[in-house]
């Protein structure tokens, strides 16, 4: 990723924090608006990705639609950051038709400028069909597994 952060490290953290927080509350407008103006949304565990702020949005917009209320359960597991990105490991609990299923999420939130540049996520691929829903038919294979 290139990176050109133009905030310091208590800023990433505070804004990814931020950014994390509106995304549990279901806030699509303060979680867009911590984005960078072309965000890239990107799984190297199936090499592929999407990008753009229309596509972060029919994201965030099918995801609190459809599965944030399916989570009974997350935990923040660990967190860490660094002058450019805010690392956050979860283990979600969600209920599908009356059964529990529990997954693991690690999600690297990283910054350019003074936003978020996107995210890059490991999970399985079932846990990306879950979080993206029909969006995931539509994913690009990226020539590098961590973008541009």
């Amino acid at each position: 990723m290139q990176s050109n952060v133009t905030i310091d490290q208590k800023q990433v953290a505070e804004l990814g924090i931020f950014h994390a927080e509106r995304e549990a509350a279901r806030d699509l407008e303060a979680v867009m608006g911590t984005l960078s103006s072309n965000p890239k949304y990107l799984y190297p565990t199936i090499g592929k990705g999407f990008s753009g702020l229309e596509n972060a949005e029919r994201f965030y917009r099918w995801f609190f639609e459809n599965f944030s209320p399916k989570v009974v359960d997350g935990k923040l597991i660990r967190q860490w950051v660094n002058e450019t990105s805010v690392s956050q490991e979860y283990d979600v609990t969600l209920d599908i038709e009356g059964q529990l299923e529990t997954h693991r999420i690690l999600g690297v939130l990283f910054v350019e400028g003074n936003k978020l540049g996107g995210e890059i996520v490991y999970a399985s691929e079932k846990t990306i069909k879950r979080m993206l829903g029909p969006m995931f038919e539509e994913l690009a294979i990226l020539d590098e597994p961590y973008g541009s």
